[in-house]
């Protein structure tokens, strides 16, 4: 199975949101970035502080998002942010031993790798219900983004059964998830859906 990220989403939950994630934690993600930044700082650390007990009794990777001052706070060294927040708060990077960056070109990925990013989220690649007004970067530009690095890069955006056999040729280190696996009741069948394909 290829390595997946799962990325958070509470107003997607169908149910009970910390269920959700329990099932995702059991799953064979390999990660749970928590990309709640609709909260305040505040709430933020409360949902950090659960998330963390999640991932840790499922032996999964936990990585926070946007809230640097929560990460370092909680002494968690694994961050990801946008491009625009890491320029503008670039001394993150002497506090996480993983640092993700978000991006939409190579040019962005070049420039995330400079300022310290140890992984790329390259997003959209394919159309997508989040982004709806926004177009998707392609597979064309995925590449470029691959090409561009040294650092593993992640797709992001779109990424179902019906698409992902377009990344197999690519020299991605893995997935990222979001709607599907927040909205999905058997995770480990769709998961082996995405793995057939």
């Amino acid at each position: 199975m290829q390595n997946i990220l799962a990325i958070t989403n509470r107003t997607l939950a169908p149910n009970s949101y910390w269920e959700q994630l329990e099932k995702i934690a059991a799953s064979d993600v390999s990660t749970l970035i928590l990309r709640e930044k609709t909260l305040n700082e505040e709430d933020y650390m409360t949902y950090a502080r659960q998330a963390l007990q999640i991932c840790n009794a499922h032996g999964k990777t936990c990585i926070l998002h946007h809230f640097g001052k929560t990460a370092i706070q909680l002494h968690v060294p694994r961050f990801q942010c946008s491009l625009s927040y890491l320029r503008i708060h670039s001394s993150i990077r002497y506090f996480m031993t993983t640092l993700g960056v978000s991006v939409h070109t190579a040019g962005e990925a070049k420039e995330a790798e400079e300022l310290g990013a140890t992984y790329i989220m390259a997003s959209h690649i394919f159309e997508t219900n989040c982004k709806p007004d926004s177009p998707p970067i392609g597979i064309s530009e995925l590449k470029n983004i691959c090409n561009a690095v040294s650092i593993p890069v992640y797709a992001l955006g779109g990424i179902t059964e019906k698409n992902i056999a377009a990344l197999n040729a690519l020299p991605i280190s893995g997935i990222a998830l979001m709607s599907s696996l927040m909205t999905c009741s058997d995770i480990p069948a769709y998961l082996r859906q995405l793995d057939n394909n």
